[in-house]
């Protein structure tokens, strides 16, 4: 739906600006090697964020729990939400979301840590199980799309008006070919 004109709410890629906010959160995590953030947005306002921490008794806690724990603390409906995450969810977060109403999780891409691969696989069947999207969001565009290279107005195309129009063949005189490669008999 567009926005109406003149609506100072008006967020061009909402998709990008909400995860650079949950990149932004993401600095704050004390996990040592996969620090992770999370936003839950609804109606384009935050509602909940989280990041990924790790204690000192070696527990580890998903920025996606984090951030729906805090939307539950402030007693803020999370139903029809979505969630922004820089790390790939792990299945008890997969289920939380299914729980409190949540039925999208966008991603940000990147290589999955070798480390949690189980979890991962896990995380996406439980996913697929209960009807929840996990969609990845790319960074940056790959430069190798942005331009359709076959497109009707390439430069080869234009010297010629119609491509498909039919050659001057005359069938009375078959001796005659615009190929290079026929041989007379």
């Amino acid at each position: 739906m567009p926005s109406p004109k003149g609506d100072p709410t008006y967020i061009k890629n909402k998709d990008q600006y909400f995860m650079d906010v949950a990149t932004a959160i993401s600095l704050a995590s004390t996990h040592p090697k996969a620090p992770g953030g999370c936003i839950i947005v609804r109606n384009r306002e935050i509602i909940g964020d989280g990041r990924s921490i790790y204690t000192d008794s070696k527990i580890e806690v998903d920025c996606i729990s984090y951030a729906i724990a805090s939307a539950a603390k402030n007693g803020t409906a999370t139903v029809g939400a979505v969630i922004y995450s820089t790390r790939y969810p792990f299945s008890t977060s997969v289920f939380q979301a299914h729980v409190m109403g949540i039925t999208k999780i966008y991603m940000q891409a990147h290589e999955w840590e070798p480390y949690y691969a189980d979890e991962y696989k896990r995380a996406a069947r439980l996913a697929r199980e209960l009807k929840i999207a996990i969609i990845p969001l790319w960074s940056t565009e790959d430069p190798r799309f942005t331009k359709n290279t076959n497109d009707r107005n390439h430069p080869v195309l234009e010297e010629y008006e119609n491509p498909y129009e039919p050659d001057e063949y005359d069938p009375d005189n078959a001796e005659t070919s615009l190929d290079d490669d026929t041989i007379p008999l």
